[in-house]
C-alpha cells in the first residue's frame, strides 16, 4: 500500500522535512555565520559581566546583551523555519521581512557594540588602585578588557553579516517583482 495515501496535504517524510537547499545556499550560510557571532558576541561579554559589576556601564552592557540575545534567538527562528520549509507556510513577501529586519538589527548591533567598544576606551585609560603594592596600573591588566573588545568586535562582524543579508534580500525582492504597467514609469 502506498505510505501517501495516509499522510494528510503538506505532510513530508521523515528525510524530507530539512531543506537542505536553503542550509547550503547564501542565506543559508549567512544565518549560521549571524547565529555563530552572535553567539559568540554575548558570551565574550559575559567572561567580563561574570566577574566584574559595573554601575558606570552596566547599562550598556545591558543593552548589548539584550541586542545580541534577541537577534541570536530571532535567526535561529527564521533558519528553522526555511530549513523546515514552513515559511511557505506563511503568506506574505519574505524578502521585505527579512530586509527590514536585517537593517534594523544591524543598525542596533552597530549601535550596542560601539556602546561596548566605548566602555573599552575608558578602561584602558582607567588607572586602578593595588592595595598591595602601593602602584597604579592600567585597569585592563586587572580585569578582563579583551572580553570586552572581543564582543564588541564580533557584534561589529555580526553588523556585517546582517548588512550583507539585508542587500540580498533587497536584491531577491527587486529581481521578483513584476514589470511596471505601462505609463507607470513616467511617474
Amino acid at each position: 500500500m502506498d505510505d501517501n495515501a495516509h499522510r494528510p496535504p503538506g505532510a513530508v517524510r521523515g528525510n524530507e522535512c530539512l531543506n537542505t537547499s536553503y542550509v547550503v545556499s547564501l542565506p543559508g550560510i549567512i544565518k549560521i555565520g549571524e547565529f555563530i557571532l552572535l553567539l559568540v558576541a554575548f558570551a565574550s561579554l559575559t567572561g567580563f559581566t561574570s566577574s566584574h559589576s559595573d554601575r558606570l556601564y552596566g547599562g550598556r552592557y545591558d543593552f548589548f546583551y539584550f541586542a545580541t540575545i534577541t537577534s541570536w534567538l530571532i535567526v535561529l527562528v527564521i533558519f528553522l523555519l526555511f530549513a523546515s520549509n514552513l515559511n511557505h507556510r506563511l503568506d506574505f513577501n519574505w524578502n521585505i521581512v527579512l530586509m527590514v529586519y536585517s537593517v534594523v538589527t544591524a543598525v542596533l548591533l552597530l549601535l550596542t557594540s560601539a556602546l561596548v567598544l566605548d566602555a573599552v576606551l575608558f578602561y584602558r585609560s582607567h588607572r586602578e588602585h593595588l592595595k598591595s603594592t602601593q602602584d597604579y596600573v592600567g585597569f585592563c591588566t586587572v580585569e578582563k578588557c579583551a572580553n570586552i573588545e572581543a564582543a564588541g568586535a564580533f557584534g561589529i562582524l555580526a553588523t556585517v553579516l546582517f548588512i550583507a543579508d539585508a542587500v540580498f534580500f533587497f536584491i531577491q525582492n527587486r529581481s521578483s517583482r513584476a514589470a511596471p504597467p505601462p505609463g507607470a514609469e513616467q511617474f
